[in-house]
């Protein structure tokens, strides 16, 4: 059953509503059970805010929020005017419910729509963890998140790195260019992006990643018996197979920095 969406919800233009609600529920499935929507752990997601240092009245969208764990805790540490974008209805209904138990008085609102048809204007903090396939790659998401940048903007960018020293032919089919940590760093300062920091994620935390995904499948197939669950199921073991081979050549880093 489909959750409510948030009061005062905004739909982008162009977003087709209905078909997210369907694209979306595989990634429901796999997340619904967990706040944090990507292999970060609560410590690494507090040390990126940390970085990103928001002061009252800051201006931040947060670019694929996911259930909102990230603007959640930096609302928790300034009062920011927050705005969480995302394509899933399914996540933002649950930000929603959590932001409202959590911080309460927080100005935050929902976006629902392509990261794409964000309108491109400055503002203190923006960030994209994890969704660089909105602007096909790092490069691509490096130049948008620029773009919605003035001098001073706190950026945080979180995406897949070659380990050191790792062969980017051992990779599975599927990936396009990944790029080592200097070449990330080096594209980022060519958008005027400095000063930069980097949160690399644990080992551990990418196990936990999967182990999360795993047991939502799992209830969710409890909840929801019939095909499609078993679908769910059968999709979440691929991707954690995926995983377990990747994860011995990538590392999942969050790069945050403050554009020039």
């Amino acid at each position: 059953m489909r959750p409510g969406l948030p009061d005062g919800l905004v739909v982008l233009p162009g977003t087709d509503v209905e078909g997210a609600w369907e694209r979306f529920e595989v990634f429901e499935a796999l997340h619904h059970g967990t706040s944090i929507c990507n292999p970060m752990q609560p410590a690494e997601v507090d040390a990126v805010v940390g970085l990103l240092d928001p002061a009252a009245g800051d201006r931040m969208i947060d670019i694929a929020c996911g259930h909102g764990e990230l603007l959640i805790r930096t609302a928790g540490r300034a009062d920011i005017d927050g705005v969480g974008l995302d394509l899933s209805p399914w996540v933002l209904a649950r930000a929603a419910r959590h932001a409202a138990a959590r911080v309460p008085e927080a100005r935050l609102s929902w976006w629902l729509g392509d990261g794409k048809a964000l309108p491109v204007e400055p503002w203190d903090v923006v960030t994209c963890l994890g969704a660089s396939w909105i602007w096909n790659g790092f490069g691509g998401t490096a130049r948008a998140l620029a773009a919605r940048s003035r001098p001073g903007t706190a950026v945080a960018i979180a995406d897949l790195a070659l380990k050191p020293g790792a062969d980017a032919d051992a990779l599975g089919e599927g990936f396009g260019t990944v790029l080592d940590r200097d070449g990330q760093a080096r594209i980022l300062g060519d958008h005027g992006i400095g000063r930069l920091e980097q949160v690399v994620v644990s080992e551990d935390g990418l196990a936990d990643y999967d182990r999360r995904t795993a047991e939502s499948a799992r209830l969710w197939a409890a909840q929801h018996p019939g095909p499609r669950a078993e679908e769910y199921l059968a999709f979440q073991q691929g991707w954690e197979q995926d995983h377990r081979r990747d994860r011995q050549i990538l590392d999942w880093i969050v790069w945050v920095g403050r554009a020039s």
